[in-house]
């Protein structure tokens, strides 16, 4: 893949961020955007440091990593279509993770103080990193109540939920998913294996299906129903389902 194959002003036009731009201001924009190939895993930027791109991911992913001394590890993967990361770019703060690029990876990295420049002045821009950086907070944010709430089978129902969301599209309904089980275990599961006998148990309920090493979401209404509370009135129920959609 070279560069010519990758339609960059076709990727900024599709972005809700640059939606008000104009076609100079855009095509000014592209011009400041590189295309990158990795075809091993590659450290984009380290824990501490501020970004100085924001990526969008054309094939492959980026990796949020925590690791620590005593071996420690988290990962939590941006695919194919998404942009790693808006917080990360609109953020005066350093990061408190890694970047890393997956192996055979390729992506369009823009320069973060072009970003901000080109929305700056730009309301409707702004309000839409807002709304971006709001659906990763509400993925984190019901992911870390989640360790209190729910055992790991459920635990894994809820992933599954918030990741085939619309606010993060990480996966959808009915297609394979992208998180593979190395994914998965990553999230707090534990090893491969213990992962493998959860999916398990969930395809013997019919809420997954397993196929040549993926995992496919045949129903996210099936996902709700199993992981909604008896013991709350149907109308909270109906809540907690639009919550997760």
């Amino acid at each position: 893949m070279n560069n010519k194959a990758i339609d960059i002003l076709g990727i900024l036009n599709k972005c809700s961020v640059f939606s008000t731009l104009t076609a100079s201001e855009l095509r000014e924009l592209a011009g400041k955007a590189r295309v990158e190939h990795f075809t091993e895993r590659t450290l984009l930027t380290l824990r501490g440091e501020t970004p100085e791109h924001i990526r969008y991911v054309v094939s492959g992913s980026i990796d949020l990593v925590l690791s620590t001394s005593e071996g420690g590890y988290s990962s939590l993967p941006m695919f194919e279509g998404r942009w790693a990361t808006w917080l990360g770019c609109f953020s005066a703060e350093p990061l408190v993770h890694d970047l890393w690029s997956s192996s055979n990876a390729t992506c369009v990295a823009l320069p973060c103080r072009d970003v901000k420049k080109a929305v700056a002045n730009n309301p409707d821009g702004l309000r839409e990193v807002i709304e971006q950086v709001g659906d990763w907070t509400r993925f984190l944010t019901g992911w870390m109540l989640s360790f209190a709430a729910y055992g790991p089978e459920k635990r894994l129902v809820y992933l599954l939920l918030l990741a085939s969301s619309d606010a993060c599209a990480i996966t959808q309904e009915g297609q394979p998913t992208a998180l593979t089980q190395t994914h998965i275990s990553q999230f707090g599961f534990g090893s491969r294996q213990k992962v493998s006998r959860l999916l398990r148990k969930l395809a013997e309920k019919d809420l997954v299906e397993m196929r040549y090493g993926v995992v496919i979401i045949p129903s996210r209404a099936r996902l709700q129903a199993y992981i909604a509370d008896d013991n709350l009135p149907a109308s909270r129920q109906s809540g907690k389902a639009k919550n997760l959609a």
